[in-house]
């Protein structure tokens, strides 16, 4: 279920005693743990500082804040959460939902949303990326260099799974990111030049590169690298030379160099 916002909320929720949460408010929370649940109630949980503010300031849906009731006072007086039902929560209950070893004891319940494409001269496909962590960075970098969307292919990690979100640090809110997407057919119904970056046999990838706009960037799996069924696709192959002895970097440091060069 993906909602597309564009509305404020217009309840105001004062500066008073903090809202107690019911059995069955925690128990829903606590279900959007599994991505089964997040699915059908299209809900995702925030977590960190960072990441609860870029939602808040991006305007993203947000339906209630969850903090450790030892926070409570210094998130109660934050205007962006002013109309927002802020929950006090003690450890034990936090800890249904937390999972982070250090946590900075704030909580968000958000709607999932789609973002509109916006307008660059670059985007950035890839192949496959399924460890979470990576999935978080590379739509940091997307954001970083501002691509007009990300794809992400099928078996990729699910964007609002707790690691993804902490990971893009706040990005998720600003990149309009495609999930489960068949890359044979983005790249096909492309209109500008599409390069896939391969590990060996592309031309060098330089800065000085004069490839016409708008630009689909396409990577490939964290491990296995690009298929050659979607570099066959794809209009140019580009490959990252070393310098030193080191004969690649991980999928999303090579996407940030890449990125540059196109940018």
């Amino acid at each position: 279920m993906i909602f597309i916002f564009s509305f404020t909320f217009e309840v105001f929720f004062p500066m008073t005693d903090p809202l107690s949460p019911t059995r069955r408010e925690l128990s829903e929370w606590a279900r959007l743990t599994q991505k089964k649940f997040r699915r059908e109630r299209g809900q995702f949980l925030v977590e960190g500082t960072v990441c609860v503010l870029e939602a808040l300031r991006s305007r993203v849906p947000i339906e209630a804040a969850l903090v450790l009731k030892s926070e409570f006072d210094s998130w109660r007086a934050r205007k962006e959460l002013s109309r927002i039902p802020l929950y006090a929560l003690n450890t034990e209950s936090f800890s249904r939902f937390s999972k982070v070893e250090s946590s900075q004891g704030i909580l968000a319940v958000a709607r999932t949303f789609s973002l509109p494409a916006r307008e660059s001269i670059l985007c950035i496909a890839c192949e496959q990326v399924s460890d979470p962590g990576n999935c978080g960075a590379l739509i940091r970098v997307a954001d970083f260099f501002g691509a007009g969307e990300l794809f992400l292919g099928q078996d990729s990690a699910e964007i609002w799974i707790g690691k993804v979100v902490r990971g893009s640090m706040g990005s998720l809110f600003h990149q309009p990111v495609r999930a489960d997407c068949d890359l044979q057919n983005v790249i096909r119904e492309w209109k500008g030049v599409s390069v896939a970056l391969v590990s060996h046999g592309g031309e060098p990838l330089t800065k000085s590169m004069n490839l016409k706009p708008p630009t689909l960037l396409v990577l490939g799996h964290e491990t296995r690298g690009l298929s050659d069924e979607l570099a066959a696709l794809c209009t140019h192959r580009l490959t990252l030379e070393p310098r030193g002895p080191a004969e690649s970097l991980n999928l999303v440091t090579a996407a940030a160099v890449a990125a540059f060069a196109m940018s």
